[in-house]
């Protein structure tokens, strides 16, 4: 007979447990973890003068552990004979105070409060196999036994891997009954387990059930730790707990596969925190590298290093797109690189402490034959940067958002950032910090410079363009674009059209922006806005930009949303440009074939589309005119024309003003002689 049963009902078998211990003979049995591993949280909730039960002891050497240091009022029930009998001659002599009693946990003969502790090691889990009604009736009857010998304050002691129909079940019954309720992770009993059988285990928990008086209108306490030597902390909604220790098992499960085999060029992303319920407190991306060994041999030394990124740089292109990391992944001379962020809305004091922190994590993801100790830490500067939180808040139309400035390679920056793609940035700004005359700091947001490369990218089609009187901009934001461009061209009226009023808000208070004779803003439907202009059809302009983002991510568009690029808006937007004017476009996508479509729609439209996909960024900026226009020639004298007036009004430079840099990333589409491939 193999000692693990064939199927899952047979751990509630009698007949199973008999054959087994027979099997097993006096040899110890242990299924979650020994004492050792198990006695920081049973000593914190067993008292060595307190009465305890041991249900389904079977022949673990945990009750004589608790008997050897002090533990002296403890009863072992069991339902197999065979193991009664074991126990009773393996302790009489030594432990002669200790109980060992052939009796069925769902037919105790013990009276009413009869003990503080419960303690159930495994007998819940192989009680509760499945969720069919016959076995959820047993199970409710263990319930029911247990909480008639307990005392009122006496704690039920779940030792389980906590499946989910398991953990569903104990939430639903215990808060019924009114108790109190702590799920905890206990790492020592993993720990173990990982050190003899080399791949990671699945979590296991410890399930402390306090049984009270149920009161009317008074909901229970439930509690959770998901981290050593951290306090349980509270949760208000107890499928937060399910969710928490699904992602657990779910990762474990995961970093096991990852042990033995490459993702081939997959990425694999987690959540991890230092015991948070409300948000996670890391990022970590495991990245292989394309084209290395599937499969991780158990004597081959893997190498693996893990990358921290430091607080405001993980939206650069080497960190914030799988493109970047896989670059990074080769620049580090790795076959695997666990690429961590550091999450927003957490207080991070050095990179000691982070590495701390994601050490034991960390080393979860390494591939077998990687020796201990082989994990490198790799990092820029060797800080954990600086991100401060100046405002958030929750819009109806664009939803959370919040407002922080970072310091980046010696620059304080402010960004604002949607919650919905908390890694994009929709709007950015450099600040200045001066003192004033009094000796106070005061913040200036300097409207000269331009953080975004895309947008010095749109700038400089706007002014290549042969008249800029008028220009017309679609999305607001933080309104950096608009106040640049403010600054650059002071003869020429701004109209800004933004959907959301608070980002209006958002944009004057926090990013200096000004609206005047010279930069007017609508809130207003932006389709709907250039629909009136066009049925009006007494204003014309010489530049048309987009730069909306899409908050319905699922299309696989991130700017502009699918309906502005649909071929009635595209004519609407032709109908509103003057002959010689230029419509700039601001597109955002991974997905080739989309974007190959959209391009195909552009030329149906207009005469000339140009383009710039930008080296590092996702960002590509479309050039599209009314009338057949030489690009490159246009282009090229529109970075002239980009560079004297940086110079004149003394501005901050930017790439795009360098004609080397831009002819390498120009690509050109002419109306009819042109052939679309999706390359």
């Amino acid at each position: 007979m193999d000692l693990l049963p064939t199927k899952s009902f047979e751990f509630s078998s009698r007949d199973y447990w008999e054959a087994f211990f027979k099997l097993r003979g006096s040899n110890s049995f242990e299924w979650y973890g020994e004492y050792e591993e198990l006695s920081s949280h049973l000593h914190k909730y067993m008292k060595s003068q307190e009465s305890i039960l041991i249900v389904g002891c079977g022949n673990s050497k945990l009750s004589a552990n608790l008997y050897d240091v002090g533990y002296r009022h403890i009863t072992n029930i069991d339902i197999s004979s065979t193991v009664i009998k074991q126990m009773k001659n393996l302790h009489c002599e030594d432990r002669p105070q200790m109980v060992f009693e052939e009796m069925d946990a769902l037919q105790m003969t013990y009276d009413d409060q009869t003990f503080h502790v419960v303690f159930d090691k495994g007998t819940l889990d192989a009680l509760m196999v499945d969720d069919k009604e016959e076995t959820k009736e047993r199970v409710e009857q263990y319930f029911s036994e247990i909480d008639r010998v307990l005392r009122f304050g006496g704690r039920y002691i779940v030792v389980s891997l906590l499946q989910q129909h398991i953990l569903e079940f104990v939430l639903s019954k215990f808060m019924e009954k009114g108790w109190m309720i702590r799920v905890c992770r206990c790492f020592d009993a993993e720990d173990k387990s990982f050190k003899e059988q080399g791949v990671k285990p699945l979590p296991v928990f410890i399930v402390v059930l306090t049984k009270f008086k149920k009161l009317p209108n008074v909901k229970p306490i439930i509690e959770f730790s998901n981290t050593p030597d951290v306090l349980a902390a509270r949760v208000d909604d107890p499928k937060k707990i399910v969710h928490l220790v699904l992602d657990a098992q779910q990762m474990a499960i995961v970093c096991a596969g990852l042990q033995r085999s490459s993702s081939a060029g997959r990425e694999i992303i987690f959540e991890v925190g230092k015991g948070e319920i409300a948000s996670a407190r890391y990022t970590i991306y495991i990245v292989d590298k394309i084209n290395t060994i599937p499969k991780f041999s158990g004597t081959a030394v893997r190498t693996y290093a893990a990358f921290i990124v430091p607080q405001g740089r993980e939206t650069e292109w080497a960190f914030g797109c799988p493109e970047g990391r896989q670059y990074l992944v080769n620049e580090a001379k790795v076959d695997r690189l666990a690429v961590i962020t550091l999450n927003r809305g957490h207080d991070f004091k050095n990179m000691e402490q982070v590495k701390d922190e994601l050490s034991s994590i960390v080393s979860d993801f390494a591939p077998i034959g990687l020796k201990q100790g082989r994990i490198l830490f790799l990092s820029m500067g060797g800080d954990v940067g600086q991100r401060k939180e100046i405002c958030e808040g929750d819009s109806p139309i664009s939803g959370k958002y919040v407002v922080e400035e970072v310091q980046v390679d010696g620059k304080y920056l402010r960004r604002l950032y949607f919650l919905s793609a908390k890694n994009i940035i929709q709007s950015e700004a450099k600040i200045r910090i001066v003192k004033t005359r009094r000796g106070h700091e005061r913040t200036i947001i300097d409207t000269t410079s331009l953080c975004c490369t895309h947008h010095s990218y749109m700038c400089m089609g706007a002014i290549a363009a042969k008249k800029m009187s008028q220009i017309l901009v679609i999305g607001l934001g933080g309104g950096s674009l608009c106040s640049y461009l403010r600054k650059a061209l002071p003869k020429s009226v701004i109209t800004a059209v933004e959907l959301d009023p608070e980002m209006k808000d958002v944009a004057v208070k926090y990013f200096g922006l000004v609206e005047d004779k010279q930069l007017l803003i609508y809130i207003k439907d932006g389709l709907e806005f250039m629909k009136e202009i066009s049925d009006e059809g007494t204003t014309k302009y010489d530049v048309v930009m987009f730069d909306v983002d899409n908050k319905d991510i699922i299309t696989g568009l991130s700017c502009p949303p699918p309906s502005f690029l649909e071929m009635e808006t595209l004519k609407t937007v032709h109908s509103i440009l003057n002959p010689d004017g230029v419509f700039i476009l601001n597109l955002v996508t991974r997905d080739l074939k989309l974007s190959f479509d959209i391009r195909k729609r552009l030329i149906d439209i207009f005469s000339t589309i140009g383009s710039f996909k930008l080296d590092d960024d996702l960002n590509e900026i479309i050039y599209c005119y009314p009338t057949s226009t030489d690009f490159s020639k246009t282009i090229t004298e529109g970075s002239s024309k980009f560079k004297e007036i940086i110079r004149q009004k003394k501005l901050e430079p930017v790439d795009c003003i360098e004609v080397t840099k831009l002819m390498g990333l120009l690509k050109v589409d002419v109306e009819k002689d042109y052939t679309l491939k999706a390359d």
